[in-house]
């Protein structure tokens, strides 16, 4: 979504959920439009597009309720490891002067949970409830960590590739299998340019009971030198922390 669209789409979820929380009627697209302000042509596309991505649910009578990736996101949040992020976010942003991010996967997408902005604030893409491709991301292609090359042939092999991302990024589930080998031996995840010019991500997965349940990454400015001597350390110690708050949880 663009950001007009997630702006829009955001409110129309707000609208859904708040009606549940008073325990009323929900809305159809006609009493959605009046609530939001948004125009009526437009409810019905936002809307098509979020049952798409499961965040709104339809039911026969065609009332528009919160969907099942609401609530996933919505558990997501009351998670420690989420909340203890917070700190993990700010001591990156604070230490290299990068942007912070924590992101969970959604089929071929991830979803922005938790960000924190550097200080000069060069990426102003960047906002909770962003939706980007997790083939041609750091933050994504670390929540494919753990997938062998049949398994991204399986998730990614009907994803249209061509047109998405930036100059290095992969065009094929065969590229995206070779970057990840590349990047399990290096031991970090490095995406230099794959989904913007001029911006590298760099990431890792943060695991509970051995499973991946989200990612933490930084995104810098391009450097052909790859990261910093600092941010990988760095960076992996605060995954593991992550790591060990889930586990303890």
């Amino acid at each position: 979504m663009s950001a007009s669209s997630l702006t829009q789409g955001l409110a129309l979820l707000d609208a859904a959920v708040s009606q549940e929380r008073r325990q009323r009627l929900g809305h159809n697209t006609s009493r959605m439009a009046d609530a939001t302000g948004i125009e009526r042509s437009r409810v019905s596309r936002l809307a098509q597009e979020l049952r798409g991505m499961e965040f709104l649910d339809r039911d026969d009578a065609a009332i528009l309720t919160a969907g099942p990736a609401f609530f996933r996101t919505a558990s997501a949040l009351s998670e420690p490891w989420l909340r203890a992020s917070r700190a993990a976010l700010r001591t990156l942003t604070v230490r290299l002067r990068v942007d912070a991010l924590i992101t969970v996967a959604d089929d071929v997408r991830c979803l922005l949970l938790r960000h924190e902005r550097a200080a000069d604030g060069y990426d102003p893409s960047i906002r909770v409830g962003l939706i980007t491709p997790i083939w041609c991301t750091g933050a994504g292609r670390a929540l494919l960590w753990d997938h062998s090359r049949d398994e991204l042939e399986e998730l990614l092999g009907a994803v249209q590739f061509i047109g998405v991302g930036g100059p290095t990024a992969p065009r094929s589930p065969a590229q995206v299998h070779a970057l990840q080998e590349r990047d399990r031996a290096a031991g970090i995840v490095t995406a230099a340019e794959e989904y913007d010019r001029g911006i590298d991500e760099y990431a890792l997965p943060i695991r509970r009971r051995g499973e991946i349940v989200a990612s933490i990454a930084v995104r810098d400015r391009h450097r052909p030198s790859g990261p910093s001597k600092e941010m990988r350390p760095l960076l992996e110690e605060l995954a593991q922390l992550l790591t060990d708050v889930a586990e303890a949880g």
